[in-house]
């Protein structure tokens, strides 16, 4: 009797099982929902960027043209199997000070929420799913470092050694000199002025130069030993000095292991680049975009990866073209 009734209880667990099981709405009518959540005083609200009258004006015209054309691309008027649920909102760096000049930066993050069936009952879940967030102005958002740090005190130190990074390699082209990049974590369309380049190379010089200030900071705080700076030293002593003013290559198998520096023309040798800190023009206004970025998360750009919300994203970003985004640029 007690077997017959375990294997009773086993049938009626595996029966719910399978009437709870989710079903494929790939095909299913879903929305764009649009909230606009910059008037809040809520996290993300514009408040913090203490606007007059006509920054604020601007900074909505320019919000809504980004939002709007988000909203023309094919999957957002008709979004299958998933819901839009578009927030727009500021971008705002709340542990550090804002100066009065600041370039405002904007967001617009689009979770795609993928529609469910469970008992005969429809819903949609926005929790941990595939997203797209777009940016202005927010030069962090178009790098990723290469070279691997320690948490130090000296933020400074830290920073300008963080500043350097690789080329990301390009995954996408959209056209117009606009392209999906594939960074390590995520994908990212960079969308910069065309009147001056956005990343320039860096010199081994330059390259030696941040890497000591970080190295010295390290030694001073016990993060590295006397022994480990005094190799560092005499490996960048061994560098020719016609390498010195060279655009700045490295490599892990280098002879150099310290600090990786090598020729250009060394197999597997990456060339090291920085943020043009002249890409930004002072005199146009703080509200001026003069830089879009759209990320989404990393492998959302195989068919074969993740569900419907994840191939609705890649659906999306590939229906983007250059010569628009471009034009939503405040300078031509």
């Amino acid at each position: 009797m007690r077997i017959i009734l375990i294997a009773f209880y086993l049938l009626c667990i595996s029966s719910v099982a399978i009437s709870q099981e989710t079903k494929d709405l790939s095909n299913y009518p879903g929305k764009w929902i649009y909230t606009n959540n910059n008037l809040s005083n809520e996290w993300f609200s514009e408040k913090f960027y203490k606007m007059n009258a006509t920054e604020l004006q601007k900074y909505h015209s320019t919000t809504e043209k980004l939002v709007n054309y988000l909203h023309q691309q094919p999957v957002a008027q008709n979004p299958l199997g998933v819901t839009l649920n578009v927030q727009s909102r500021c971008a705002y760096d709340h542990y550090m000070l804002s100066a009065a000049n600041e370039r405002v930066k904007a967001e617009i993050y689009i979770p795609f929420c993928y529609f469910y069936e469970r008992n005969g009952k429809i819903n949609y879940s926005c929790d941990e799913v595939s997203n797209i967030k777009l940016r202005t102005n927010d030069e962090s958002q178009a790098f990723e470092p290469a070279m691997s740090y320690d948490q130090l005190d000296d933020k400074q130190a830290v920073n300008q050694y963080m500043e350097i990074f690789y080329l990301p390699a390009k995954l996408l082209d959209l056209g117009s000199g606009v392209y999906l990049y594939n960074w390590y974590y995520e994908n990212r369309i960079v969308v910069a002025r065309n009147d001056r380049p956005f990343w320039i190379p860096i010199t081994n010089r330059e390259f030696i130069n941040r890497m000591m200030i970080y190295y010295t900071a390290s030694l001073k705080e016990g993060k590295i030993s006397q022994m480990l700076m005094d190799a560092l030293k005499s490996e960048i002593a061994t560098i020719p000095a016609e390498m010195i003013n060279m655009p700045a290559f490295v490599n892990v198998n280098s002879e150099r292991p310290l600090t990786g520096i090598c020729n250009m023309d060394e197999e597997s040798a990456f060339a090291l680049y920085k943020l043009n800190p002249a890409y930004f023009d002072p005199s146009l206004p703080r509200t001026s975009v003069q830089l879009i970025t759209i990320t989404i998360e990393g492998h959302a750009d195989s068919p074969d990866w993740g569900g419907i919300n994840a191939h609705r994203v890649w659906e999306f970003i590939q229906g983007l073209k250059g010569s628009d985004l471009r034009k939503l640029l405040d300078i031509n």
